[in-house]
């Protein structure tokens, strides 16, 4: 017989669970995803798991939790996922260690298969490898690795993947295992590799000094190739270069962009000169390292037939510039323009990419891109976007709204503010404290005595996006933290580098505290910039912050030169710059994901994102 306390327990939750996810969506499992994973489930492969299951009501305590397990991993293999998700769910409850060992493979191809993102995020972040049955570990790894690379949640997939490695089957269950950890590692910062270090054995150090190396030296083939080959000997239990990622072997085959000299088109004359030299200064600081390649600085604004002659005349073999969008879309619709060059602004949506045509702009669109990227994976549905009513912010709020929709989201509820003074009202009416004060007011007056009461904030925001400049910011934050009633959760507040300013005083970081903002690491001082911040900062001790994010543009110009080739033909390859982690589309343009920074305890600390 069934249990007492299980046999009402399984009942319920499998009416429960059937009934609340007969509409919701179920889907077969993701690539390699295992259906059965233990002799006895395939020895039982004959009896259908609603048969297994009703039998299990012929034990009792531990064999009975046993056979109810069956029934689930037999439902896996019949892609009866609702029946799967139902016994699982409740075998979570189950006091016996090993039972919820080996449940845990179960719930996640359950998960999985019907679309349960809130309880696939709790799995995930709460499971230990220790907590999972040794023999299911390779097939979990791989599972969640898929979903969370799906996510873009490239460091917890990383994570996974690099233990992945550490299973002696995992090469012959997942021989694309180390494609897909290649991909994610590609993805990330380098202080996020850094992070991974921690308590890395061999084989992930490994990895993680791999995917370093191929940074440090990308558009430097031959000092690639020295590399690589200290790597292998230092090495030697890694595969050899053919079994490694295909990314890996092309990026040391790939030849790339070598110029012996670089015309770089720049407004050195009249309004736009400041900006150019800052962007000069960049790129010189750049080449500093490199006396192979010469540099020409020519003036942007000269005819475009004279800009041709004068490239011409340099020898140039690369051209990078101009800065400014109307010299770009001149520039890049030449029929005639016969130099690869990267444009330091962005394309003209209305004419087509040329092969060798690049453009990286400090585009605020990719910043609110980025943030709805990161709603979606903290698996927030109810955001508010609050922008500043200038031009940029407004592009910003409506990028973020676009991409939001694009993720499978509702359009987020949106609002503007034209100066400081709106904001305080701006605030009330969208956590509609004003309605609550109104209501107590009106209580108030009907009882005596008075009544007294705090006002109450709306409960069905969770997250707050503010597009707004660092005086602004310093406004709403505080009247936010004051605006939510003592009683509901905590709003998070993001922000944009908008929000972000290094002249701070002790009071604006109080004030500040439990904001998280995106920002590039230049301007976070980030550890593989700290040497040339230092000499910067001695240069240009008091230089506007505009031109600061212009020097780290120009940095990164030169820089990128060197690798557009092999990311080019390689898409999951990233370069690691002073104004964040830069991949190329396949429209010639480049997109920057920021580093992640938050005010907590009066500090502005850089954190880690998923």
């Amino acid at each position: 017989m069934t249990s007492s306390k299980l046999k009402p327990l399984l009942f319920i939750g499998l009416c429960t669970v059937l009934a609340g996810c007969a509409q919701s969506p179920v889907k077969p499992p993701l690539s390699g995803q295992p259906t059965a994973t233990d002799s006895t489930a395939q020895q039982t492969a004959a009896v259908p798991a609603r048969q297994l299951y009703r039998l299990a009501a012929n034990y009792q305590a531990e064999p009975q939790h046993y056979h109810l397990l069956k029934a689930a991993r037999q439902a896996i293999t019949e892609q009866d996922y609702l029946l799967a998700l139902a016994i699982s769910e409740n075998l979570k409850q189950s006091p016996y260690p090993l039972i919820q060992r080996q449940n845990k493979l179960v719930l996640l191809q359950a998960y999985l298969a019907t679309e349960q993102q809130n309880s696939l995020l709790q799995l995930l972040d709460n499971t230990a490898l220790s907590d999972i049955d040794p023999g299911d570990r390779t097939d979990f790894l791989w599972l969640s690795s898929q979903y969370l690379t799906q996510q873009q949640r490239y460091l917890a997939a990383s994570r996974n993947l690099l233990q992945l490695t550490q299973q002696s089957d995992a090469v012959q269950r997942y021989p694309q295992h180390s494609d897909m950890l290649w991909q994610n590692l590609s993805a990330l910062s380098d202080s996020q590799l850094e992070t991974l270090r921690v308590g890395a054995n061999q084989i992930s150090s490994a990895w993680l000094n791999l995917a370093l190396l191929s940074r440090r030296y990308i558009g430097q083939p031959q000092a690639l190739q020295q590399a690589f080959a200290d790597w292998q000997r230092r090495y030697p239990m890694l595969p050899q270069a053919q079994q490694l990622p295909d990314a890996v072997q092309q990026l040391l085959s790939l030849t790339p962009y070598q110029p012996q000299r670089i015309a770089v088109l720049l407004p050195l004359n009249g309004q736009f000169r400041q900006h150019a030299q800052a962007v000069q200064y960049g790129i010189l600081a750049a080449a500093g390292n490199n006396s192979a390649t010469g540099l020409v600085f020519i003036d942007s604004q000269l005819a475009a037939d004279e800009l041709q002659r004068q490239i011409e005349q340099a020898q140039a073999g690369f051209v990078i510039g101009p800065l400014l969008k109307d010299q770009v879309d001149t520039i890049s619709r030449l029929a005639d323009w016969r130099w690869p060059t990267l444009f330091l602004n962005s394309r003209d949506s209305n004419y087509q990419h040329k092969p060798e045509q690049f453009y990286f702009a400090l585009s605020m669109e990719d910043e609110a891109a980025q943030m709805a990227a990161l709603f979606q994976q903290k698996n927030y549905r109810r955001p508010v976007v609050i922008s500043s009513a200038n031009n940029i912010s407004v592009r910003m709020q409506q990028r973020f709204a676009a991409r939001w929709q694009e993720l499978g989201n509702s359009a987020p509820e949106q609002h503007r503010f034209n100066s400081k003074e709106e904001l305080e009202g701006l605030i009330n009416r969208v956590l509609e404290t004003d309605r609550s004060r109104e209501r107590v007011k009106q209580i108030s007056g009907l009882v005596s005595p008075k009544l007294e009461a705090d006002p109450h904030s709306r409960l069905d925001i969770d997250a707050i996006y503010l597009i707004a400049d660092p005086v602004q910011t310093r406004l709403f934050k505080p009247f936010v933290d004051v605006s939510v009633s003592q009683t509901a959760p905590r709003v998070p507040v993001y922000a944009s580098s908008r929000s972000h300013s290094t002249g701070l005083d002790s009071t604006d970081l109080r004030d500040l505290n439990g904001l998280t903002f995106t920002e590039m690491p230049w301007m976070l001082g980030e550890q593989n910039s700290v040497a040339l911040r230092s000499t910067y900062q001695q240069l240009f001790p008091e230089q506007d912050e505009t031109l600061q994010r212009l020097f780290a543009m120009g940095y990164d110009a030169y820089n990128l030169v060197g690798s557009l080739r092999q990311q080019q033909q390689l898409p999951s390859t990233v370069f690691p710059g002073l104004t964040g982690q830069l991949r190329l589309e396949s429209n010639g343009s480049i997109v920057r994901r920021l580093s992640w920074a938050s005010y907590r305890n009066n500090r502005l600390l850089p954190i880690q994102e998923p």
